[in-house]
């Protein structure tokens, strides 16, 4: 089954409210109080660590999506419910799309009292393309709405406004490179920042390293503050991001482009694996992206980045 694009739309509104129910929940809440407890994930602290908001923020998000799991004949993954044990076996293997949902993204920085955390819900058909992306941060109170389809009907609104090209063409001063904090132990990162170091000079900007949200609000400070670069390098330890991480803003990322630069040789922004292939988002061995990595881009040709690092 292909779903239409009245459907999409159907699907897209549906995903919205829960993210936005889900984020009025979790603002309501006193973060001083919050019960902390860890799970069996990825090697990065993030990754291991669940509050009770991710489990509550979940049941609030599947309340809206349940009905249409059972409407549309969806598989379900969520950052609560994965498992490492039984990946094979996934439903979603067999069903044209599933629901890719993190329930509560940038954990660490939610309960640390930061404001780098969002709500993402995804809509990822069996291929791994993602056809849905709602990304709502409720500190700000942005929404970010995208249907990735055919380019002709691809959109993508901030706030239920269209995304204007326009936005995406005022460059900062600086070149912004969104990293998770664990990538600072990493033994490449001192080449990396050299080589965006050189690069930044070449283009007269200043390097700017932002490390304090989660991947969600990395991705989606990407697309927000261009000339930007969000990278995950491949790594041979369980983790490097999963598949709910990545899911909604991809999505967001690929109908951005397509939304205003389809006829352009130059795309406004753009994500891909560390070796420029498309994300493996219904990858079958595993829910992490620590095989490939992965790296978001804007404002300067995705090409420059995956040069750096390869």
């Amino acid at each position: 089954m292909t779903l239409t694009i009245y459907q999409l739309e159907q699907l897209l509104k549906l995903a919205t409210e829960a993210a936005l129910k889900a984020g009025t929940f979790i603002n309501s809440l006193d973060r001083s109080s919050l019960q902390v407890h860890n799970k069996q994930a990825g090697s990065s602290l993030s990754a291991q660590v669940v509050t009770q908001v991710d489990l509550d923020s979940q049941a609030i998000i599947l309340e809206i999506l349940q009905p249409t799991i059972d409407q549309y004949d969806l598989a379900l993954l969520t950052e609560e419910n994965a498992s490492e044990k039984d990946v094979a076996t996934h439903a979603r293997f067999n069903k044209d799309y599933f629901w890719c949902i993190d329930p509560l993204d940038g954990t660490l920085p939610f309960i640390e009292g930061g404001d780098g955390f969002a709500v993402s819900i995804a809509l990822v058909d069996i291929a791994g393309k993602p056809v849905i992306g709602v990304v709502h941060n409720p500190s700000s109170g942005d929404i970010y709405q995208a249907i990735n389809a055919q380019p002709l009907i691809s959109k993508v609104l901030k706030n239920g406004l269209l995304w204007q090209s326009e936005r995406l063409k005022e460059y900062s001063h600086s070149l912004s490179l969104y990293i998770d904090r664990s990538f600072q132990q990493d033994p490449r990162y001192p080449a990396v920042i050299e080589q965006l170091t050189r690069l930044s000079a070449q283009q007269g900007l200043a390097l700017q390293v932002i490390k304090t949200n989660g991947a969600v609000m990395n991705a989606i400070g990407v697309l927000e503050k261009a000339p930007a670069c969000y990278l995950k390098l491949p790594k041979a330890q369980l983790g490097g991001g999963s598949l709910w991480d990545f899911s909604a803003t991809a999505a967001i990322t690929q109908a951005l482009s397509a939304q205003y630069f389809t006829a352009s040789s130059q795309a406004c922004c753009a994500v891909s694996d560390a070796q420029g292939a498309p994300l493996d988002l219904n990858r079958k061995d595993s829910n992490y992206m620590n095989h490939k990595g992965v790296l978001y881009s804007s404002g300067l040709q995705h090409q420059t980045f995956l040069n750096l690092i390869n």
